[in-house]
Formats: structure tokens, C-alpha cells, sequence
């Protein structure tokens, strides 16, 4: 009889553990809705390419803005300014001035890449499952999504995309096929204001 209620007790406790564990896992559609909470995030980025080709890595950095519903606001200040707008169907380069500028007509495996670009920064994980395989690991605190490809074109440029974060992105390392490396570091992110200032609204305008 002891016996019996032992192994009740400890097949209850055994599941017990294994429905806790599962309740509490953190898995893709978790990671979704978090970082779906940020629609607009600002911050300062760090970039660091390291290319075959070349002795020395290439460091640039700035800031960034990420508004899910305009795009993302790239604006380089090291070592020379280059301001950077994506939307789903343009794109804007600003150079001394000048400014050039492309829509999803004119160069549409850009915009593949651009699009694909929006979606990791906005962490929409059911757009990226079209083209890799996810491997999520770690909890809502600190957590590592790691892509791997699974369609042309995007197999045959890169190997693997690793993305780290917490309540925002906080690092994304670009590995490509050739063997060049680039690594974006983000830091000081925060969503206030929580719209979107006159001037940046205008930068979204063109």
C-alpha cells in the first residue's frame, strides 16, 4: 500500500515538473508578441564587418529608429554620415545632400533583402519562417534565435543569422557563404517618445 501511494505521489510531483515546464517555455510566438509590444524603438548602433578580402574590420555606428508601421531609419555618423530609410516598397540613401532613391519596381531582389531585413528587426517570426529554419533558445529575459536558410536567393549569401535580445534586439550577426562576418551591436533602446517626432515623420516622407 506504501508502496502504491509512493509512486502515486511521485508520478503526481513528475508531472507536476513537466506541465510547469511547459507553461513556462518561452517559444517562437512568445518571442513574437514581446517584441511586437515595441512598434517604435529608438537606439544607438554599433556596426562591425569583417571581411575576407580586407585586414581590418570595418567599424561604423549611429542611430537607429524602428517604427513598424513606416520602417527603419538608419542614420550613420561614423566615420562619415550616411542616412539610410527603409519601407516596405522604397528605399532612400542620403549622401552629402544627395539623396537616391529606389523603389520595389526598379530592383525587386533589393527589396527582397530589405523586406527581409524589416522583418528581423521587427521580429515578425511568421515572414521569417518562410525562408529559414528558427532554433530559439534561452527565456524572455535574454534569449538567441538562430536562423538558418532554407530558400533561394537567401541560402547561397548567408549561412546563418543569429539574433540576441531581451525585451528588444540587442545583437544580430550576419554569417555569409563567402565568410564574411557583419555584427550589429544595439544599445540605449527605448520607445519615448512613443510617436514619432515631425522630423522623423519626415524622413519617412519621400
Amino acid at each position: 500500500m506504501h508502496s502504491i501511494k509512493r509512486y502515486i505521489s511521485i508520478l503526481l510531483l513528475s508531472l507536476s515538473v513537466l506541465f510547469s515546464a511547459n507553461s513556462f517555455a518561452f517559444d517562437v510566438n512568445d518571442l513574437q508578441q514581446q517584441l511586437a509590444q515595441s512598434t517604435l524603438v529608438r537606439g544607438d548602433f554599433q556596426q562591425v564587418r569583417t571581411m575576407q578580402m580586407f585586414s581590418q574590420p570595418l567599424l561604423t555606428s549611429g542611430s537607429f529608429l524602428l517604427d513598424h508601421e513606416q520602417g527603419l531609419l538608419w542614420q550613420q555618423t561614423k566615420p562619415f554620415p550616411i542616412t539610410l530609410t527603409l519601407t516596405q516598397n522604397k528605399l532612400r540613401q542620403l549622401i552629402n545632400g544627395e539623396a537616391q532613391v529606389m523603389n520595389d519596381t526598379q530592383n525587386p531582389m533589393v527589396f527582397y533583402f530589405t523586406r527581409l531585413f524589416l522583418s528581423l528587426f521587427k521580429g515578425d517570426t511568421d515572414a521569417i519562417k518562410e525562408n529559414f529554419t528558427l532554433t530559439l533558445s534561452g527565456e524572455k529575459e535574454a534569449w538567441t534565435l538562430l536562423l538558418t536558410p532554407t530558400t533561394s536567393p537567401i541560402d547561397s549569401v548567408f549561412k546563418s543569422i543569429k539574433i540576441e535580445g531581451g525585451t528588444y534586439l540587442n545583437r544580430v550577426v550576419l554569417t555569409e557563404v563567402r565568410g564574411d562576418v557583419t555584427e550589429m551591436l544595439f544599445t540605449k533602446q527605448s520607445t519615448k517618445p512613443m510617436t514619432l517626432t515631425e522630423e522623423e515623420l519626415r524622413a519617412f516622407t519621400f
